[in-house]
């Protein structure tokens, strides 16, 4: 009786010897990337689960390196500048990403482990520095996924990136330099710049930074970790050193600042992260940036960064930020909306509820929705003619040849049955966390009806509240599988929407843009100012603003402070009457003069 052939494990017929995996790699079929990076995935796991010598499992990986380069560039592709919550493709291509780079990383790490065991005076040097230095490399790819994807940590990541440092250090091989061809021709650096560029790009807040930003820090990081030093924490350290980031060698946690909690390492393992030299640096190119191009948005067709992202990096690697209010713990529900354009048009909706309550026949342009007309071309040759005008139902009165309309729809709209348009947006019920002067905590529901990005503008708004908070998205973070945890800085506790022109009636463009006022917050000393998409003025610009139900009135824009190539936010000073000042329409109304004729008396 013939006896069953023992079932061997597939991960056995994979050849993962160099020889074998120098053909195996030629063959790759490099038309097709999925396909690619199918088969590297795979081999990936297959070498892990063999038995090899720790030579033959470097010269291995040595031979993947570049075929794992090419795929694993092609799938970051898909995940770079995407918006929360991530499509499902979106998250499963940036899995089986960090798992490539995990493996490899886990596999150099297992040579570094083998080596470590041989006798000092018999290993191979060169391979364990490079096995070292893959190692961080690797793992600094992986947690640049996390960061891209605003994923919470879930891996040993920081326990063997301070051992593979501390080893290095101990054996005198952290400054040892390493030559990268991947990166670029005859680029080298030191296990130390790694180990730094690492460390920097988590003391960079990555959860603040929008996505392509994060990349940016980390390109640049490239250059200027070998502008910071490690150095051993001396027992009788004083407070400026105390206040600097320190690395705990012997935990499994990133750099953290003394003050802000005990060590529980001995001071023999713990190391500091001295910044002085990249702070002045990035200072001076600061200041020369703002001399050559003072606006804070990156220059177009240029490479380097936004002066505004380079003074968030001065102000997180010199640690200079601190809350200055304290927060209040809180588990309320609230509506939220996302985007400023949304924004906008729920407050129009709630603005048009307030105008008809006062006057159900008042026209507050909702009545129809933006449409378009023809119109008489008088010249072919001028260049501001076109076939089309848009009608713009809420923009009432906004520019010269809108008044005859505006006036025919509220003649129309009165004579007839008054439909009003629902302008309102679809609203998230989300968890208010905390709340402080500055700004507030927030948690998602499961499914969220738009996709929201660091940056963003959000409307939220409480319960037995009338009035819409405005703040921006400073920071996100995934919270299970469909969740998003958010920090909010908030900009306003209440917003007026208007729609924006630029005042040049030469020109015959009449393009209604939306925008936020946002009134004086005298608490955090922030004056009344005005928030637009990104770039769509400069200061200098003079705009005429409309509101329904409101004369419309002319303002100066005199700065931009602030632009994070997503909305803008400027200062302006008024040509006529504030929209938050009803003292020119409202003849009872006393004259600023005449408010305080009863009190000159008492002082």
């Amino acid at each position: 009786m013939a006896q069953p052939h023992p079932k061997t494990d597939p991960a056995d017929d994979f050849d993962a010897r160099p020889q074998a995996i120098a053909h195996w790699v030629e063959a790759l079929p490099r038309g097709s990337v999925g396909k690619t990076s199918e088969l590297i995935f795979k081999a990936l796991q297959n070498i892990d689960s063999q038995k090899l010598k720790a030579g033959d499992r470097f010269r291995t990986l040595e031979l993947l390196r570049d075929s794992v380069h090419y795929a694993t560039n092609n799938m970051n592709k898909h995940i770079s500048g995407v918006a929360y919550p991530l499509p499902d493709k979106v998250i499963r291509i940036a899995s089986a990403c960090q798992t490539i780079y995990d493996n490899m990383a886990k596999g150099y790490m297992k040579v570094f482990h083998s080596l470590q065991k041989q006798n000092s005076l018999m290993v191979d040097k060169s391979m364990l520095t490079t096995a070292i230095h893959r190692s961080i490399v690797f793992i600094e790819h992986s947690l640049l996924i996390t960061y891209e994807v605003y994923s919470a940590f879930y891996h040993d990541y920081w326990e063997q990136l301070h051992e593979l440092y501390q080893y290095a250090e101990l054996h005198k091989l952290a400054d040892i330099s390493v030559a990268d061809a991947l990166v670029q021709a005859k680029h080298k650096s030191r296990i130390t710049d790694e180990y730094l560029r690492t460390l920097l790009l988590y003391l960079a807040e990555p959860y603040h930074l929008r996505p392509g930003e994060i990349n940016e820090v980390h390109h640049y990081l490239g250059s200027w970790a070998g502008l910071c030093q490690l150095e051993k924490m001396k027992v009788d350290a004083t407070l400026a050193e105390t206040s600097l980031p320190v690395i705990e060698l012997d935990s499994d946690q990133p750099p953290k600042l003394a003050t802000n909690g005990i060590l529980i390492s001995k001071i023999e393992n713990c190391r500091i992260i001295n910044t002085d030299q990249l702070i002045q640096t990035l200072k001076k190119e600061h200041a020369q940036l703002k001399k050559i191009r003072p606006s804070l948005s990156k220059q177009i067709g240029t490479h380097s960064l936004s002066i505004s992202l380079q003074r968030r990096l001065i102000e997180s690697w010199e640690h200079s930020r601190q809350r200055r209010f304290p927060r209040q713990h809180l588990n309320n529900k609230v509506n939220v909306t996302i985007g400023l354009h949304q924004a906008h048009m729920q407050l129009m909706y709630e603005q048009h509820l307030k105008i008809t309550e006062q006057d159900k026949h008042a026209y507050s342009g909702f009545h129809q929705k933006p449409a378009f007309e023809t119109i008489e071309i008088k010249s072919v040759e001028d260049e501001h003619s076109d076939v089309w005008s848009t009608v713009y139902a809420w923009a009432n009165s906004i520019c010269p040849e809108s008044e005859q309309r505006a006036a025919t729809t509220r003649s129309a709209a009165n004579n007839k049955s008054q439909s009003i348009v629902d302008y309102r947006v679809k609203q998230d019920n989300w968890t208010l966390t905390n709340e402080s002067a500055e700004g507030f905590g927030l948690i998602s529901t499961d499914n969220l009806s738009h996709k929201v990005q660091v940056g963003e503008i959000i409307s939220v708004q409480q319960k037995n509240s009338t009035e819409r908070s405005i703040g921006l998205v400073r920071w996100m973070k995934a919270r299970g599988k469909n969740k998003i945890e958010m920090g909010v800085m908030l900009l306003a506790p209440s917003a007026k929407p208007v729609g924006l022109i630029i005042d040049d009636p030469a020109t015959g463009d009449f393009v209604i843009d939306r925008g936020l006022i946002l009134p004086l917050m005298q608490v955090l000393n922030q004056p009344e100012s005005l928030l637009s998409f990104s770039r769509q003025y400069k200061p200098g610009d003079v705009l005429r603003i409309n509101r329904p139900g409101m004369e419309n009135a002319r303002i100066k824009l005199i700065k931009l402070i602030a632009d994070n190539g997503s909305v803008s936010q400027y200062l302006f000073t008024r040509i006529e009457n504030s929209l938050f000042d009803h003292s020119a329409s409202s003849p009872t109304k006393e004259k600023d003069s005449d408010r305080f004729n009863d009190i000159w008396q008492n002082i």
